[in-house]
């Protein structure tokens, strides 16, 4: 008898390599990194699709086609806003924009093929309000910090609510917003871990302590990241309480969610540093 389990990670594993061979542009990856594939997003997506009454081709097309989607939302979020200094710098800058274009145009071929335009407007749509709101993010001097939140929140959610109604699979909306925020919370924590700062650290300390400089001192990044950590509980108290109340979604998601993201890890990594 098939391990359910094993059949979920071997198909997902299946997607995976589609994906990274799309992405392994022999030009692009002279001068770029290759992009990161989302672990998470990609198993939330195909919880989703695994519900959707779609033959399995399609199911598969599909899943590649969304996860294009994130993938070029997230090498756009690569692109440094800092002064060009050489040659370089701008070669490896214009890349980044072309290959995050060249990612996304590879979603509307695959779902063209299939005819499936409502699809390919919900995609079109779900990239425009993230851009939106990443706009907003960066450009809004926020007066709380419970904004800051709100922001990466509601970017974190556009996609998979937006899939997830088109499916009407209202169930994974709700779901998906909540476990792509602790997603993005927790990347920040790995981040802010082994730098000086990210984005959010740095938009966290300009919100809190009215800090505009360019590098953050370890007393300021120790303050964000304490705020940060108080959000991190609250969300992962909100998370335990779905998981509970969806036994569908227990199952699949409570081992990564408790320790592929290490929360155990980074809370002693807090305590070691705090004490």
């Amino acid at each position: 008898m098939t391990n359910p389990k094993e059949s979920t990670h071997k198909k997902i594993a299946g997607v995976r390599d589609m994906l990274q061979s799309r992405l392994s542009h022999s030009y692009l990856l002279r001068f770029i990194d290759f992009p990161v594939i989302d672990e998470e997003k990609l198993y939330v997506f195909y919880g989703i699709l695994e519900q959707a009454k779609l033959e399995h081709k399609r199911k598969q097309d599909t899943l590649l086609s969304i996860m294009l989607v994130q993938i070029a939302l997230d090498t756009h979020e690569l692109i440094s806003l800092d002064n060009i200094e050489n040659e370089s710098e701008r070669k490896n800058r214009q890349l980044t924009v072309l290959a995050g274009d060249y990612f996304s145009s590879m979603y509307y071929h695959i779902l063209s093929k299939w005819g499936d335009n409502g699809l390919i407007c919900t995609l079109s749509e779900s990239i425009q309000e993230i851009n939106e709101a990443k706009m907003a993010f960066y450009q809004t001097d926020y007066t709380s910090i419970e904004s800051v939140f709100d922001n990466i929140k509601t970017i974190e959610s556009i996609l998979v609510r937006k899939v997830a109604e088109h499916y009407g699979l209202n169930n994974w909306s709700n779901f998906g917003t909540h476990y792509f925020y602790m997603n993005r919370l927790l990347v920040e924590r790995k981040k802010g871990l082994i730098q000086s700062g990210s984005d959010v650290l740095y938009k966290m300390a300009a919100t809190l302590l009215s800090v505009k400089d360019a590098k953050l001192t370890t007393n300021q990044v120790s303050k964000v990241r304490i705020v940060l950590d108080s959000y991190i509980s609250h969300a992962k108290k909100e998370m335990d309480q779905l998981l509970h109340n969806h036994s569908e979604l227990h199952h699949l998601f409570q081992k990564r969610f408790e320790y592929n993201w290490g929360l155990l890890g980074i809370q002693e990594k807090k305590m070691a540093e705090e004490g």
